[in-house]
């Protein structure tokens, strides 16, 4: 299998840091992510499995969620939702959007009915999902974020909700996006944090409390997204974690975490970024 010499973002030297997953970090701007380089035969064969298998939480959840949809009741989640209002509906500015994994059209949904007038795009992968997002009436196109090179028109905002940990080759959609994105036009976006891993003490020493690679190839914190997108020419870049835990059935867990994060000791589960283009 090809593996990766240097960061695949800044090409600085760097080391290994989890030996089970072979996880490596940069030495320079900190990104942690898959010492192996994956074909796309074996992305095939993961996500396949992962997302299209009939008894898989993912295909139920998606199947419930997209029933949901068809009836009118749009529910982004209170995060999720905070950005989307702040940085597109209410902002006067905005008139186009692209969402990278635009998955069965669930925020497109939410943009179409608050804000119609704006003009929105969705770029998704999975071809079932893709499908179903069309039949709600939304603009997307099923293929990969490479896709947006074609696209001769810009957009003054580029979101991807728990995408960018997937994506292997990294570098090529931080350019890609920064160049189809209008001057002053914003990225936002949600991945894991990594740095939850530091609210269980008692964990083996190489768990991730995420999905290991190839489904994730890229692990944030709050230091090394900043870092990142700092570099590849974005301004006003702002980074905070989801505050409290997620519900969970271990409730013993949940409710230590829950108070760890009343006390400001608690390293959120997910991280939520806005990143501006310069002027």
């Amino acid at each position: 299998m090809l593996k990766y010499s240097n960061c695949k973002i800044c090409s600085g030297d760097t080391k290994i840091i989890n030996e089970t997953y072979q996880l490596i970090e940069c030495n320079h701007c900190s990104l942690i992510f898959s010492e192996n380089i994956f074909s796309q035969d074996e992305f095939v064969k993961v996500y396949d499995e992962l997302y299209n298998r009939a008894d898989s939480s993912y295909q139920r959840h998606s199947k419930d969620e997209f029933e949901k949809l068809k009836d009118g009741d749009v529910q982004i989640g209170k995060n999720r939702s905070g950005l989307v209002n702040r940085n597109i509906i209410k902002n006067n500015n905005c008139k186009s959007v692209l969402e990278i994994g635009s998955g069965i059209g669930l925020v497109g949904s939410y943009i179409k009915l608050k804000a119609p007038l704006i003009v929105y795009k969705g770029i998704e992968l999975d071809t079932e999902a893709y499908l179903k997002s069309k039949s709600l009436g939304l603009d997307t196109f099923n293929g990969d974020f490479q896709i947006i090179s074609k696209f001769d028109e810009t957009f003054d905002v580029i979101m991807l909700w728990e995408v960018i940990e997937h994506l292997q080759d990294l570098n090529l959609f931080l350019e890609l996006a920064y160049s189809k994105l209008n001057k002053g036009g914003k990225i936002l976006l949600s991945t894991p944090n990594y740095d939850k891993i530091y609210n269980y003490p008692e964990r083996d020493k190489d768990a991730l409390y995420q999905n290991e690679p190839p489904i994730h190839l890229n692990f944030f914190t709050k230091r090394n997204i900043n870092a990142i997108f700092k570099m590849k020419g974005f301004s006003s870049i702002e980074v905070r974690e989801k505050k409290f835990p997620y519900l969970e059935k271990n409730i013993i867990r949940f409710t230590k975490n829950y108070i760890k994060a009343l006390l400001g000791k608690y390293n959120g589960p997910t991280l939520y970024l806005v990143a501006q283009k310069k002027e």
